[in-house]
């Protein structure tokens, strides 16, 4: 596991969308010089934040502006090998930027309304990652095709971050149930987060399904691991002790980044733990609204609705 390819998904940058949003959201049509002035100025205020860690994979280093195009530059952790990742999954990757979108749905329909405020605008979205040697590979994708997207995309928000996750779990090389013999070639803030070092069989993911707004994440755990969860069984209702929960899983940075995904498409975290002999299950659930209070994402984008 220590030589595993680095890299990173796009939904990890939409919480710097947020005032970008609110500068497209206007009556007026195309992009008028005034606009492009505030806009320009907006990522620049966006750049003074910046960069910033993204889990244990790498960082969002800068905004730019230019040629009707808002670029997202990300350098990622890794050798060159890491873009034999990007090439061979490129349209996956782009796929996976789309559905983002839909996941901003989460937050009173943002996604939609910020797809159709690009293609208005007549603006551009742009990806690029590099590598610590310089090495670049980047995704475009116009306004008018993420509009025609979000159009066509039935998914929830939750349904949509699902599917970002199996998604990953397929390039990543993985297959459900986990087992101590799976080493995936590639990783990401969600396979770290949910899968974590394949070295035993005290925790091993065993499957991912979504139910309404709750995401769910069921596990096989030995009757030690077991032992550590029981003290959470029957006690969900305990605000103090569930904050407390995620306010501790919240310490490892790629679960940090986990959590901002679900609080961004508004799902529910549901962890289900089963005793490897027994089969006992203990499930523990976090709502949104415990989730949300424990990421970095911005509360101001958290209130839209």
């Amino acid at each position: 596991m220590d030589k595993l390819f680095k890299y990173i998904i796009a939904i990890l940058i939409v919480c710097t969308l947020t005032c970008i949003f609110i500068a497209l959201n206007m009556p007026r049509p195309k992009l008028t010089f005034s606009d492009k002035m505030r806009l320009s100025q907006i990522i620049a205020e966006c750049n003074a934040d910046l960069p910033r860690e993204i889990g244990t994979i790498g960082y969002l280093d800068s905004m730019s502006f230019a040629d009707e195009t808002i670029t997202y530059a990300v350098s990622v952790n890794g050798d060159d090998r890491i873009m034999q990742v990007y090439s061979g999954s490129y349209d996956e990757f782009k796929d996976m930027l789309k559905y983002s979108f839909i996941e901003m749905n989460g937050q009173g329909s943002l996604g939609n309304t910020f797809a159709h405020s690009l293609e208005t605008k007549g603006l551009n979205i742009c990806f690029k990652v590099s590598t610590e040697n310089k090495k670049s590979m980047s995704w475009n994708i116009t306004g008018k095709e993420l509009s025609a997207f979000v159009d066509s995309c039935k998914l929830s928000p939750t349904t949509a971050l699902k599917k970002v996750i199996d998604m990953q779990i397929k390039i990543a090389n993985l297959k459900l149930p986990v087992t101590t013999n799976d080493s995936p070639k590639a990783t990401t803030v969600a396979i770290n987060s949910i899968v974590g070092n394949v070295k035993d069989e005290s925790c091993l993911l065993q499957e991912i399904k979504y139910e309404e707004s709750n995401l769910l994440f069921e596990y096989k755990v030995n009757e030690e691991s077991m032992k550590n969860i029981e003290n959470l069984k029957g006690r969900e209702d305990d605000l103090e002790l569930m904050n407390a929960f995620v306010q501790d899983l919240a310490q490892d940075k790629d679960v940090l980044e986990l959590i901002g995904m679900l609080a961004i498409s508004h799902s529910n975290m549901v962890l289900v733990y089963r005793k490897s002999k027994s089969n006992e299950q203990i499930s523990i659930e976090m709502p949104y609204t415990i989730l949300r209070n424990h990421c970095k994402v911005s509360q101001e984008l958290l209130s839209i609705n």
